[in-house]
């Protein structure tokens, strides 16, 4: 939890903007005259400040600033007269407030007394007990303690991010140009110590050797000396000389050159740490910590426990880690829909529990702690637990497992099917009463914050629940890496560990590598996105992934380093490549695309088990057309459908679609509403002006669930809407009411 101290600062910054609200809301009054909207913005800043003084527990500003605010309430709905005198009374109550919080500012307390007849006036006043009378005017305002804070909107943190980012950008590009400098100025070396060797050997050879005849040169100062007596120096020899003290120059400058460069490179690294220090320090200033947000949890956790007739100990460690808000905004849903399953399906009640000898009272505890730039949060209760025997048993009856492919995997990665969307139902899947229920949306949030989340259950004993998240989304870090001479990027967050090809001979044959007794299935990179027919290289490596116990693996040519980059949209016209996060310039200002590992194993996050079923055998009772660009979901709605002998023909967008309509028979059209190319509006409104398909069934299925989309989506002619994530009993119920399926659903 967040400790007084950090409450008493939060509490001083935001006491300073609603003071300065009131001081300034009581002048306009004064000046300008009672005014609604001035009345209004008064009454706001002194409930606010009211309530912040509450949860710090400061309980004579929290009165003083009731009274005012039972003050301004009796003035807006005018029950009182508005009054100059009014006024006055207000200002000797902002007094009192500020010498209190400059007493909290000092001694961390409330020292002062509370003037009890200004109390009693505001009350004679708000009961009409007494007349207004003219107050004395408060010539000036105590001051209010000063803080070493001050308050900035996000958009002007947003808008410094955006420059941070560019920077980032340069900084890479300025390590790449470093090393090129490098590599010249070594191959300068090279070529320069050749050089030099060369004309000394050289020079050594000439300059000694003595000048013949020929050569001599005939001078009339030299006639009275022999070769012994004076040098001679012929153009030779001046020549060797010259080209001696050049050499030396350049041996000079090159020493001159390696040591600028070292300096050089000195400085790049200083500003590399420093861009470091201000990208951190910039990220501290949108840091919260995470306490804000359990402390709000903590409260509905316990109605909850209170609303089902279980008791909990509920433990909080860690609140003061702080955590970037965009992230925090997005942590509420998951992090509460965990800690009231573990309530509703985990914690059993006091009686069960003392039966079976545990204590009456239930226990979560919630920890949080920092591992680099990564946040883990673990979720425990000593509950039921979760039935892994049951477990195996749903994903076998729901096809997403087979025997075989159960005897492979260890009970980490056969407790990752609680996350595959629609496993569970409240009839047929309790793992005592349910456990798993809906729990594909929690995936879902924390992939969008490109975390993970892993479970980890003993039967009648606990489960813990651990999240892994980054700490900001602003700057990411990303693995590099080259096939097929491009380059890309892959966000670090998933990557377990990276091996060398040399240890798996046989992975591009077996697409599969036995690696810490684990069967890990592997993708090439290059067959993925480019033409198999390319020359494929005999090294590589193999990246491991884990997304929430399962692990994948994926073949690339060559990783070529770690950096730290912002990651930019691909844009509207890019918006279809759903297997590209987006892209980051490189150090030479070339795009580099960030793949998201997701989309590339998404479709064996759902293993189906084929059926040799056959028109003669066992006869279709119908066609549905699944229009989603999610591969998950119509996946596991087809796999639904078909169970109950249901052709399903399938599509990824609204265009797709109407291309199987041309040619296949179809009796109801399922589809999504957010898709690329063409989304569900457009689809259901093209099929609707065709003649043809103007009888046809059209259901959408949704994770937009507000009324405007419905009726949106009613309006142009669907007749039913789901919203998601869906389960085997909803799809059923909803397709029997269509009279095309009514006698075959069942």
């Amino acid at each position: 939890m967040i400790d007084q101290t950090e409450l008493i600062k939060y509490f001083l910054l935001e006491s300073e903007e609603y003071i300065n609200t009131l001081i300034e809301g009581l002048e306009d009054l004064e000046n300008k005259g009672f005014s609604q909207e001035t009345l209004e913005s008064i009454y706001r800043a002194i409930h606010t400040l009211k309530g912040s003084a509450s949860i710090v527990k400061f309980n004579k500003i929290a009165t003083l600033a009731h009274k005012l605010e039972d003050l301004f309430d009796s003035i807006i709905n005018n029950e009182i007269q508005q009054d100059i005198s009014i006024i006055n009374i207000a200002r000797r109550v902002v007094n009192s407030i500020i010498t209190l919080i400059n007493e909290v500012s000092t001694y961390n307390e409330e020292k002062s007394e509370l003037d009890s007849n200004l109390v009693n006036l505001i009350d004679e006043i708000v009961e009409k007990k007494v007349i207004l009378q003219i107050e004395e005017a408060q010539d000036t305002y105590v001051s209010l303690p000063m803080t070493n804070a001050v308050r900035v909107e996000l958009s002007v943190i947003d808008s410094l991010f955006d420059i941070l980012s560019e920077i980032i950008v340069q900084k890479n590009v300025i390590n790449d140009r470093e090393k090129e400098l490098k590599y010249l100025v070594e191959e300068i070396l090279k070529s320069g110590k050749k050089l030099f060797s060369e004309i000394v050997s050289f020079s050594d050879r000439y300059w000694l050797s003595p000048l013949s005849d020929k050569t001599k040169v005939i001078d009339t100062f030299f006639t009275d000396f022999s070769d012994l007596e004076f040098d001679r120096y012929d153009e030779y020899h001046i020549f060797t000389r010259k080209i001696a003290e050049i050499t030396n120059d350049i041996n000079e400058s090159l020493n001159e050159l390696i040591s600028f460069s070292e300096h050089l490179s000195a400085n790049f690294k200083t500003l590399g740490r420093e861009i470091n220090t201000l990208k951190d320090n910039l990220l501290s200033i949108r840091m919260l910590p995470i306490g804000r947000l359990l402390n709000k949890i903590s409260e509905a956790i316990k109605d909850t426990a209170n609303n089902l007739g279980k008791q909990i100990n509920f433990e909080i460690k860690g609140g003061d880690i702080k955590i970037d808000k965009p992230v925090l905004d997005l942590l509420y849903e998951p992090i509460i829909h965990i800690l009231r399953n573990a309530i509703d399906h985990g914690i059993e009640t006091p009686e069960q529990r003392l039966a079976i000898g545990k204590p009456e009272k239930g226990n979560i505890k919630l920890n949080v702690k920092k591992e680099g730039k990564y946040v883990v949060i673990s979720i425990t209760d000593d509950g039921k637990g979760i039935d892994i025997e049951k477990v195996k048993e749903i994903a076998i009856n729901k096809n997403l497992l087979s025997q075989e492919q159960i005897l492979y995997m260890n009970n980490e990665e056969i407790l990752s099917y609680i996350f595959v969307p629609g496993f569970s139902t409240s009839e047929d899947v309790d793992f005592q009463s349910g456990r798993g229920m809906g729990l594909n949306i929690v995936k879902t949030a924390i992939a969008k914050l490109k975390g993970t989340i892993e479970v980890f259950s003993e039967i009648r004993k606990q489960t813990t629940f651990t999240i892994k998240i980054p700490q900001s989304l602003s700057i990411t870090n990303l693995l590099i890496f080259k096939s097929s001479e491009l380059e890309f990027a892959v966000p670090i967050n998933y990557i377990e560990e990276i091996l060398i090809i040399d240890d798996f001979p046989e992975v591009k044959s077996e697409r599969l590598i036995n690696h810490k007794n684990r069967f890990i299935p592997v993708k090439i990179f290059s067959e993925l996105y480019f033409s198999s027919n390319g020359k494929q290289s005999e090294k590589g490596y193999i990246i491991i992934f884990n997304f929430s116990g399962i692990r994948k693996a994926l073949l690339v040519d060559n990783i070529l380093g770690q950096e730290e980059a912002a990651i930019y949209p691909l844009g509207k016209f890019l918006e279809g490549l759903t297997q590209y996060i987006g892209y980051v310039l490189s150090g030479q200002g070339t795009p580099r695309l960030v793949i998201d590992p997701l989309k590339i194993f998404e479709e064996e996050f759902i293993f189906t088990i084929s059926k040799p079923l056959t028109l003669e055998s066992v006869p279709y009772t119908g066609t549905v057309l699944i229009v989603d660009d999610s591969i998950s979901v119509r996946k596991s709605l087809q796999t639904l459908l078909e169970t109950k002998n249901i052709r399903v023909y399938t599509a990824k967008n609204g265009a797709e679609a109407l291309s199987i309509l041309e040619d296949k028979n179809v009796d109801i059209v399922i589809t999504d509403l957010e898709m690329p190319v063409m989304h569900g509006y457009e689809l259901i409104n093209k099929l609707r002006k065709d003649i043809r398909f103007k009888d046809l069934t059209i259901i959408v299925l949704t994770s937009r669930g507000t009324r405007k989309h419905q009726e949106k989506a009613i309006d142009l002619g669907a007749d039913g809407f789901l919203i998601k994530p869906f389960d085997e009993k909803t799809i059923t119920e909803l397709l029997r009411n269509f009279p095309i399926l009514k006698n075959q659903i069942y």
